[in-house]
């Protein structure tokens, strides 16, 4: 298996969570058409025969893993990745601040 770009691993993270090739060109910054190439290298060097096959490969490859989202886990394994937190995270994150205060506090 050919390693995948940074860029084609973001672009079959956003497949494997089931966004449309818009949407994903609207997340990277890019042209819808754009994304349809992108998509096919991930798939040919995966070695699969199409997207959601390349997704079911690349998670059991450990290319891809499952990871929580809208809560504290999920707000860190953004900030590891050195990503911007997503809305759902980071509001997921004061609700756990606000948590652990209020016990702080008991």
């Amino acid at each position: 298996m050919t390693p995948l770009t940074d860029h084609e691993l973001r672009v079959l993270r956003l497949v494997a969570l089931g966004h449309t090739h818009q949407e994903i060109a609207e997340e990277l910054v890019m042209t819808a058409k754009g994304v349809t190439p992108t998509v096919n290298r991930a798939i040919h060097k995966i070695g699969a025969r199409n997207a959601p096959h390349a997704v079911h490969l690349a998670y059991q490859a450990g290319i891809l893993r499952r990871e929580r989202h809208g809560d504290h886990a999920g707000y860190t394994a953004h900030l590891r990745r050195h990503e911007t937190p997503c809305d759902d995270c980071a509001r997921g994150e004061i609700a756990y601040r606000r948590g652990r205060r209020s016990k702080a506090a008991a």
